[in-house]
């Protein structure tokens, strides 16, 4: 009978182990060294989060063989993004974007090289801050605001804390969107219509500044002269008309309409014995009406010192039914008021197609509010008191290929007179929201955003954390303990 050497047998698997190990390690070290000095990552995320999708790989490729290149300011050096788990997927991105010719990425620090920052933003046009992205192509400029580029969903603990659960990845399809818009030229213009007592743009360039900054241009529209709309035009705004428009004219923006075209009108006050027939008719088609006044505050608490006419009023939240929500965002800061000038009211008209809009209000006052009669040609018409009254409102006809109207009560606010206050800051801001639903001048390339989970265990008491940490690190820690005692009396038997 062949005796079998144990303790011999233990030390040859022992051996083994031991030089497996050392040839695993002789192996990896060079290997991690290799592709450190190379810079060499793999994506192994489920979604790919640090690659990029074959619409913008074959774009890019196509910008490379034209010979294509577009200058991309990044307002954050790219060291410090290196490194940092909470925007990795930004960095290993610039670095695929970055590795296509066509995409010049140009990273500054605004503390350190600001006279980079005068360069590209003489004039202060553009609302730059740490984070931003400016894509430029020629004549052509998009600014991209770095906080578009991720986008959390939060949980709210018991104790009123929030903790991240998710965080949805955007860059690729504004990048991809940004570069196509300025070598495509891409600029969407908000026509301002003239010929009837509007506010001229020239006494609005604070505001044409913040279009600008949205990627908006603007210009005047003469529509008396013109055959119809423009066809670059994704806006056309009425600010503080005094007198109507021709029955031309509601022809054309009519024509307008119809193709799913947008609308704002910023009817001031006027105290003219005139009727807007055909302004009023363009509001009627999307179930708004007007009315003939001027709004003032009777509750001193709630107006200007001094000035009945410069009040408060509210930012309306989003109704149930709403499929949009306009004024969500502003109503967070609670810190800002928001003042109207002296405005006139809306009111809903229930037209036959008024199951098909989409409306709700954006601005109304309190009951303490009064509208006094003030121009029209009604016959001693009645004031309205001891009611809410709407400021602001907006309506989508999904019938219409979606054209959507805006209105507000005044055009006061978005003069150059009335933004270097700080009254209308909500206002203003509501106006620049309402542009943007109507006509989002980002190019959509349709690449999905990259889901980012956040793993997390709550711990709701003392003695709960103490049972986690014996589950997480007492007990593989006893049964490491159990597994030395079994092999070394194996290893004596």
């Amino acid at each position: 009978m062949k005796t079998v050497d144990i303790h011999a047998k233990n030390k040859k698997f022992t051996a083994i182990a031991w030089a497996l190990a050392a040839l695993m390690l002789a192996v990896m070290i060079p290997l991690n060294l290799i592709f450190e000095r190379l810079d060499i990552d793999f994506d192994m995320t489920s979604n790919s989060m640090y690659t990029l999708t074959k619409t913008t790989t074959d774009y890019l490729d196509a910008l490379d063989k034209q010979g294509v290149v577009v200058d991309v300011y990044f307002l954050t050096p790219m060291e410090e993004l290196k490194g940092e788990p909470e925007v990795l997927a930004l960095y290993q991105t610039l670095l695929a974007y970055d590795a296509h010719a066509c995409f010049n990425l140009i990273d500054i620090d605004p503390d350190t090289e600001p006279q980079v920052l005068k360069e590209l933003n003489p004039d202060g046009f553009y609302n730059l801050s740490d984070g931003d992205f400016l894509f430029v192509h020629g004549d052509m400029v998009k600014r991209m605001p770095g906080k578009l580029m991720y986008t959390y969903e939060y949980e709210t603990g018991e104790d009123g804390s929030q903790s991240v659960i998710s965080a949805s990845f955007n860059a690729e399809n504004y990048f991809t969107g940004a570069m196509k818009s300025v070598v495509d030229g891409v600029q969407p213009t908000v026509y301002f219509l003239e010929g009837h007592g509007e506010i001229p743009l020239t006494k609005m360039t604070k505001l044409q500044a913040n279009l600008g900054n949205y990627n908006y241009g603007a210009a005047q529209l003469n529509l008396i002269n013109a055959e119809k709309v423009p066809d670059d035009a994704c806006i056309v705004m009425i600010p503080g008309p005094t007198s109507d428009i021709t029955d031309a004219e509601y022809e054309k923006l009519s024509d307008f309409l119809d193709l799913g075209g947008n609308v704002t009108l910023l009817m001031t006050p006027n105290d003219a014995k005139l009727s807007y027939t055909n302004l009023s008719s363009l509001m009627a088609e999307f179930c708004i009406g007007m009315d003939y006044d001027r709004v003032y505050e009777t509750d001193t608490a709630r107006h200007a010192s001094g000035n009945p006419y410069i009040f408060l009023c509210d930012l309306k939240p989003a109704g149930d039914n709403a499929k949009v929500d306009l004024t969500g965002a502003l109503l967070e800061d609670s810190a800002l008021l928001t003042y109207m000038p002296a405005s006139r009211s809306f009111y809903s008209i229930f037209g036959s197609n008024y199951q098909t809009l989409n409306m709700d209000t954006l601005i109304a006052t309190q009951n303490t509010a009064c509208g006094e009669p003030y121009g029209g040609t009604f016959e001693d018409p009645d004031p309205i008191v001891g009611k809410e009254m709407y400021l602001a409102m907006y309506s989508e006809d999904s019938l219409r290929k979606y054209a959507k109207m805006a209105v507000f009560g005044s055009a006061e606010f978005i003069t150059d007179e009335a933004m270097a206050t700080d009254y209308y800051i909500n206002p203003v801001n509501l106006f620049l929201s309402t542009i943007t639903w109507m006509y989002n001048s980002d190019v959509d390339m349709e690449i999905a955003n990259k889901n980012k989970t956040y793993d997390a265990l709550k711990v709701n008491s003392e003695d709960a954390a103490t049972g986690y940490i014996a589950l997480f690190v007492a007990v593989p820690c006893m049964i490491a303990l159990v597994g030395v005692i079994i092999w070394l009396r194996r290893k004596d038997a």
